[in-house]
Formats: structure tokens, C-alpha cells, sequence
């Protein structure tokens, strides 16, 4: 077990304990697919007025970090409250293990299903189906017809696989909101709010958007002028950095034009990175709008103050940036993400916090929130004494992986966000997990990285502390050092 706990155990108590059962309120979870932060209440460019209000009344942390920068593994070790080496899982094929063991380690949703709750699923919350009754849905998830690429014009060929054929990276298509598949998901929890509202529910939506391919009615497209796309920053691969996860394009999947796919060799140019970038903000726009939709419902039921919220994406994506188009990196593009939480308290107000805080964190802190016995599996913490107010921080490092690719399947960093630094180990686990390369970036407290500096004699004493952090934080890694 990969457990961090750096808080006195009188504030996880008190965070497990401050809602008598006959006050537990309800749970409203937001995922959105491969959102980095650029809503407008993280300081990015995407035009976000639904999101950006829920902030006004939620604890924006602006420092949240996943625990795999991959859908699957992502998305289990959050609905899981576990690590990726718990699961022994690192990439999207198999991401369906995290529901194997319920009585052993119960998922967030059959947790709260345990407990009396009505636990429903709407598009996509776990990266699988989610349907068998370890997953812990009340009844099966729904998904939309449109599946996970929700094109409205464009239909992939029937018969098919996505390899080798051509498909649009993106589609702005002149049309009503109601054809998209994330506006029918949208739909869907609307409807069950209704149908809830007088009994506990533990409700999850799954907006497919701004995943490629980046899919938007047209007027989120006229939302953004031409000269307000900017190619984000830095341009550059980072200086000395291992480049086991570099493989992965999964913009060459896509093209733009017609029977063209991108490829390695021919990435996207300037222009097209501009309409690139300009279709993923109008993609990140729908999706706020759909989270706007659920928000407001649940402001007309009055469920708002007996009601936590969840905003939360499962890792972010790299836009050019860094000459990648694609997640899966080591990199603060990939790894941080939006996490925003709202918990029933009359007078709160909208707070942002610094705090380094987990994917992992969110299972416990629902769970407290709602007056729930932690069960004794989570590796994470209870976030309500950042939200409370009652601390600033609670641990000192956020904890992520990511796997080689291609040539390398057997390399696989152990990486760690500290206050100013990310630290990464890149270990073979066929050879006894042995240190091969390691990786040191000074990012301040937001940025990206540029240059590796663990060379650098200078950087001893920060090394050191790290290489503690790191095995403090790693079981795995504690049992062959």
C-alpha cells in the first residue's frame, strides 16, 4: 500500500466525522476528459462562465495532480483511492481491475451504494463500462449513441478499426447542442436529479469533450477571434529529458485534411496548431456549458446547500506545447489538472489554494464529507481541512507515474511534484526495478519544464530531499532501494 499521511490524525478525524448521518448530503461528480487547466478561473484562455461561477462558491486547487496521465489508469485509481502499483496498472487495457476486489477495496461508488445511496453513472466516469457490481452503480451506466468521439456529420467506417484510418482531429458543425453526445449526457443527469432529488444519491457525469477529436456546436467556435489563439508555451522539448513516453502522438490518429494523417514527421503547422488549439477551447467551452446546465439544475431543486460537488479532470493534454499533441508524459501539461470542490456551507466563499493535492484525495474526502467510514485501503487523505479553512497544506509532495512506450515497455518513472520542484526516477521493472535515469525541473510554483537539471552539482541538498520524499512516498520502490 502506497499511503502518504502528513497531517496529525486528529484533523482526519475530524475530517471523517463533522456530518451526522441524519445530515449526509449528496454527491455530485463532474468529470470532464482530458481538460488541462485553462478555464478562465485558472488564469487560461478558454471562455469557461459556468465553471468560473462555480468557483465563486467552490475551493479551486490549483495544484491538483493525477496519478497516471492516461484515461484508465487515471480514472480507476481516483473512483478506486489507489495508486497505480496498488493496481498494478499503467495503461487503459485492463482498467476495469480496480472493481475486482469490492469487499477488499470498495470503489467510491459502492461505498456510498453500501451506504444507502442511489449511485448512477452518465457518460464516461470510469474509462471501461463500468458495469458489472464491483464498479457499484445502482443501476447500469448509460452512455451515449455517439460513443467517445461524438461526432455529429462525420461517422467513422463501420467494420473498422481507428488505425490507419482517417478521421478529423476536429468538427465544428452547424447544428443544435442537443445532436452532441455530451449534451445528451448532460441530458441524462439532469433527469435523474429530478427523480432523486428527495432520497441520497451519489450522482456521476462524464463529459467525453475536450478529448480528441475536439467535437462543438458552431457557436462555440464563434466564441474565440482568430487573433486570440496563442500557441502555448514553451515550444521546446525540455533540455536533457528522457523521452521514454514521447512515442505516444495520439494526434496521429487525426489529420485535417482529407485522407491525411498526421505523423511524426509531419505534425501540425503554425496555422494548424492555431485551429487546433481554437477547436479544443470551443470543445472545453461546450463542456462548460453542459457542466452549467447540471449546476443550475440543482440550483432550481434547492439542493445546492444539501449537495457536494465535484469538478475534476483526469489529467490534462499537451497542446503543441512541449512538441507534443498528445498526454502521456512526466510533464506538469499532463499530469495537472482542474479540482474543484464545493461542500454544503452557508456564507462560502470562492477560494483558490496552492495546496500540492491528489486524485487519490477526492475518494476520502467525498467519503468524509458525507459522514462515511473510511474504508482502510485509500491512499490518499481528506481534503475538508483545506476546505474548512483549518490548514494550508497537508503533504508536502503529489505522486504520479507513467509508462514507457514502444521500445521501452519495461521503463517506468516514479515521479513527485514537491513545493518547486518535479522529481522523476525512471526504473526498469525487468530488471528488479533498477534506476536508470533520473529527472529534476525547478518550475516555481506553476510552470513547465525546460531543463533538467539533476546533473547539476548544485542541486544536491534538493535532490536528496527528494529521494526521501520519493521514498517515503513509493512501497514499491522502499522494497528494492
Amino acid at each position: 500500500m502506497n499511503r502518504v499521511l502528513w497531517v496529525p490524525i486528529t484533523l482526519l478525524l475530524w475530517g471523517c466525522f463533522w456530518v451526522q448521518a441524519a445530515d449526509r448530503p449528496n454527491v455530485l461528480l463532474i468529470c470532464i476528459d482530458d481538460l488541462r487547466p485553462v478555464l478562465g478561473c485558472y488564469g487560461g484562455a478558454a471562455k469557461t462562465p459556468n465553471l468560473d461561477r462555480f468557483a465563486e462558491s467552490a475551493v479551486t486547487f490549483q495544484r491538483h495532480y493525477v496519478q497516471f496521465p492516461s484515461c484508465g489508469p487515471s480514472r480507476a485509481c481516483m473512483m478506486g483511492g489507489v495508486r497505480p502499483d496498488t493496481l498494478r496498472l499503467y495503461g487503459n487495457g485492463g482498467s476495469g481491475s480496480v472493481a475486482n476486489e469490492p469487499k477488499k477495496r470498495p470503489t467510491m461508488p459502492l461505498l456510498f451504494k453500501n451506504n444507502g445511496f442511489t449511485t448512477l453513472s452518465f457518460g464516461k466516469t470510469y474509462h471501461s463500462k463500468g458495469s458489472g457490481p464491483g464498479f457499484g452503480w445502482s443501476r447500469q451506466p448509460w452512455h451515449p449513441p455517439s460513443g467517445w468521439t461524438c461526432y455529429v456529420n462525420y461517422q467513422m467506417q463501420k467494420g473498422k478499426t481507428a488505425k490507419g484510418m482517417w478521421r478529423p482531429a476536429f468538427e465544428i458543425y452547424d447544428g443544435p447542442d442537443e445532436l452532441h453526445g455530451d449534451y445528451q449526457t448532460a441530458d441524462q443527469a439532469i433527469k435523474a436529479l429530478e427523480e432523486n432529488q428527495d432520497k441520497p444519491f451519489f450522482i456521476a457525469a462524464g463529459f467525453y469533450k475536450p478529448h480528441l477529436p475536439f467535437v462543438a456546436s458552431k457557436r462555440f467556435w464563434n466564441l474565440y477571434k482568430d487573433e486570440e489563439i496563442k500557441p502555448l508555451q514553451p515550444q521546446t522539448i525540455p533540455e536533457a529529458a528522457q523521452r521514454y513516453g514521447y512515442s505516444f502522438r495520439e494526434i496521429c490518429a487525426y489529420g485535417l485534411d482529407k485522407g491525411k494523417l498526421f505523423t511524426p514527421e509531419s505534425m501540425p503547422t503554425l496555422p494548424q496548431t492555431r485551429d487546433l488549439v481554437h477547436a479544443y477551447y470551443a470543445a472545453t467551452s461546450f463542456a462548460d456549458a453542459q457542466a452549467g446546465r447540471i449546476l443550475r439544475k440543482l440550483d432550481e431543486l434547492k439542493l445546492r446547500e444539501k449537495t457536494v460537488v465535484v469538478v475534476w479532470s483526469d489529467h490534462g493534454f499537451h497542446l503543441g506545447d512541449q512538441q507534443r499533441w498528445a498526454k502521456w508524459t512526466q510533464f506538469e501539461a499532463d499530469m495537472r489538472s482542474p479540482l474543484m470542490i464545493r461542500v454544503p456551507t452557508k456564507g462560502q466563499r470562492g477560494r483558490r489554494t496552492n495546496a500540492l493535492v491528489e486524485s487519490v484525495d477526492i475518494y476520502p474526502t467525498l467519503a468524509a464529507a458525507c459522514g462515511l467510514k473510511l474504508p482502510s485501503h485509500l491512499e490518499g487523505v481528506s481534503l475538508l481541512p483545506i476546505i474548512k479553512g483549518q490548514v494550508d497544506s497537508l503533504k508536502p509532495a503529489a505522486y504520479s507515474q507513467v509508462k514507457g512506450l514502444k521500445n521501452f515497455p519495461n521503463m517506468l518513472a516514479y515521479s513527485i511534484r514537491t513545493d518547486r520542484h518535479r522529481y522523476i526516477q525512471w526504473r526498469d521493472v525487468s530488471d528488479g526495478y533498477k534506476l536508470v535515469n533520473t529527472e529534476l525541473y525547478d518550475l516555481g510554483v506553476i510552470g513547465a519544464e525546460r531543463m533538467n537539471i539533476a546533473d547539476d552539482s548544485e542541486q544536491t541538498e534538493v535532490l536528496d530531499a527528494c529521494r526521501a520524499l520519493m521514498g517515503a512516498g513509493y512501497t514499491t520502490l522502499q522494497a528494492v532501494e
